[in-house]
């Protein structure tokens, strides 16, 4: 027979969504403009921008205000590969994934593993939100969008003189690295659900379309519709233990 709810469980886990939900769409936030930030206080670092945070931040959209679609660095490219300077372009270009994305990573997991947020709940919920963030946003463009033409990496393959298949391996082994490390049950699967949906789904982004190409295209679909679900099972065989009643 199946089990049922009580009402103030209910609800209990209702908030807990909804809690999760603002969580994501926080961290998410502050992950991709970190992202943002690091080309253009790179850019600026290196002489080719006026301003350290002079992003463009788009129109005042739902989607973008949610989910900062229309958001972007602001760096023109064309200047400095022009003079010849193409290893500034390729810092700039990398600094997006690899240090405003895996280096805050990084920071955010020697963070938590403080015992000083082991009791602080919402924190510590926090910190994994947002290093998960930061390491989907490093997924996004390594593997998915890396064998391309155009945005990020294909820039830094540009910069150092290399093509994107050559630049690859050593991209993917830090990806890789950082793809690696590692409450109720309804609590635990929503936890799970997010994390695959985030990690694997969301941040492949319009490279399903093919909009980078046929490589991405690929990488994208195995990851939404094969790594996301392999990694809900897997996290759930794990993590969920139905130690409820009978």
């Amino acid at each position: 027979m199946s089990k049922r709810l009580r009402p103030g469980l209910a609800w209990d886990n209702l908030g807990f969504v909804l809690s999760m939900f603002a969580f994501v769409i926080i961290t998410h936030a502050i992950a991709y403009l970190t992202h943002e930030y690091a080309h253009t206080v790179m850019a600026w670092s290196l002489g080719w921008m006026a301003h350290p945070f002079d992003i463009d931040y788009g129109p005042a959209t739902v989607a973008n205000v949610i989910f900062l679609d229309d958001v972007s660095d602001n760096v023109s490219y064309d200047p400095i590969f022009a003079s010849g300077h193409g290893w500034s372009a390729a810092v700039i270009a990398l600094a997006g994934p690899f240090l405003g994305n895996g280096l805050l990573y990084f920071a955010l997991y020697a963070l938590a593993s403080l015992d000083v947020f082991e009791t602080r709940r919402y924190v510590s919920f926090f910190l994994y939100w947002l290093s998960l963030m930061c390491a989907a946003n490093v997924w996004s463009y390594v593997p998915i969008r890396t064998i391309t033409t155009h945005a990020d990496i294909a820039l830094a393959a540009r910069g150092v003189g290399l093509s994107t298949w050559a630049l690859f391996p050593f991209l993917m082994a830090v990806s890789g690295f950082i793809t690696s490390v590692h409450g109720s049950v309804i609590n635990g699967v929503v936890f799970i659900a997010f994390t695959g949906f985030w990690y694997f789904s969301f941040f492949v982004g319009s490279s399903v379309d093919g909009s980078y190409g046929l490589v991405s295209q690929v990488l994208a679909i195995l990851s939404r519709y094969v790594l996301f679900p392999l990694c809900v099972m897997y996290l759930a065989s794990i993590y969920v233990k139905d130690d409820s009643p009978g």
